[in-house]
């Protein structure tokens, strides 16, 4: 409908950083479409509230705790949350793992911050604002 905008649901899962956390929080709070349903800091917190809160968007960190890492991870949010774009957000260099994973949608080191929202409005399929 027009004048109706649509909100994304965004489940951020980060734990090892919480400056980053809260970077991510600001970043994402400039952009009215995204709205942060909550947070993770363990795969299995992180599966539970993906079904609670049936997230379009994942943030996930490789390296959060517990025995599940974020690339394990994936196809189990995936699972949790079908319709979710998962984004491997780490600062760890996992582009080859995060290519050869299928529940992982696309992958941005953490020291790209500025390529966040670019990074979800291409997984997204939302025009940039």
């Amino acid at each position: 409908m027009e004048g109706d905008s649509q909100i994304v649901k965004v489940l951020v899962v980060i734990d090892d950083e919480p400056d980053m956390r809260t970077v991510i929080r600001f970043t994402l709070r400039a952009d009215p479409r995204l709205e942060i349903q909550g947070e993770a800091e363990t795969a299995q917190q992180a599966i539970e509230l993906a079904r609670t809160v049936d997230p379009g968007l994942v943030i996930l960190d490789h390296n959060i705790k517990g025995d599940i890492m974020g690339i394990q991870a994936a196809p189990l949010l995936k699972k949790a949350a079908p319709n979710a774009k998962i984004l491997l957000f780490t600062a760890f260099d996992k582009s080859d793992e995060a290519t050869a994973e299928p529940a992982i949608d696309a992958f941005l080191r953490k020291d790209q911050i500025e390529k966040l929202v670019p990074t979800i409005d291409r997984l997204l399929g939302l025009d940039p604002i």
